[in-house]
This record gives structure tokens, sequence and C-alpha cells, in this order.
């Protein structure tokens, strides 16, 4: 199941340039931003992916809405995808 994109903050041209420390603090936390222009969608800025670490906090908040998994259920829908029966072998051993 896809997390649910969260739509990301509208930034003017001037309150980025105005507090552009922020911004990029901001940006090299992994938020991204719209920016606006006379408050027209101008550009969406997003920060350029740098390592796989994902923090706890992080983590936590993309998997914050999803369903707790019930581990009954899902062992009943895969016995009923799955036939648990071999397939003939593609590579015979010859005796």
């Amino acid at each position: 199941m896809a997390v649910p994109e969260q739509t990301p903050p509208e930034i003017s041209v001037r309150a980025f340039v105005n507090d552009s420390g922020r911004m990029t603090r901001s940006l090299r936390d992994g938020e991204r931003f719209v920016l606006t222009m006379n408050g027209e969608p101008l550009a969406d800025v997003i920060p350029i992916r740098r390592s796989r670490f994902v923090s706890t906090a992080r983590a936590q908040q993309a998997f914050a809405g999803i369903p707790a998994l019930d581990a009954d259920e899902l062992r009943r829908d895969l016995d009923t995808m799955m036939d648990d029966e071999l397939a003939d072998d593609p590579w015979p051993v010859d005796e």
C-alpha cells in the first residue's frame, strides 16, 4: 500500500529569499516546498536525496496512517492465493 503524499507548503519567492537560511535547513531535513509568485505556483523545490538514512521520527510519520497488520488474515489471504504444491522441476536430476 502506498503512503499518501502530503501536499508541500506554498512559499512565496520573497519569503524564500528573505528566510533562505531556514528554507535551506528545511530542505536539508527533507522538506519540499511549492514556490509561488503572485500566489501562483511557480516551481517544486525538492531536496536532493544524498543518503538512505531515515530518522525514526520520519519513519513513524510515514507509517502513522496505515492499518495494523492482522497476521491471521494475511495467512488466510496467502493460503487462498498460493498453491502449496511444488511445480514441476524445470531442472530434474537424472538418476
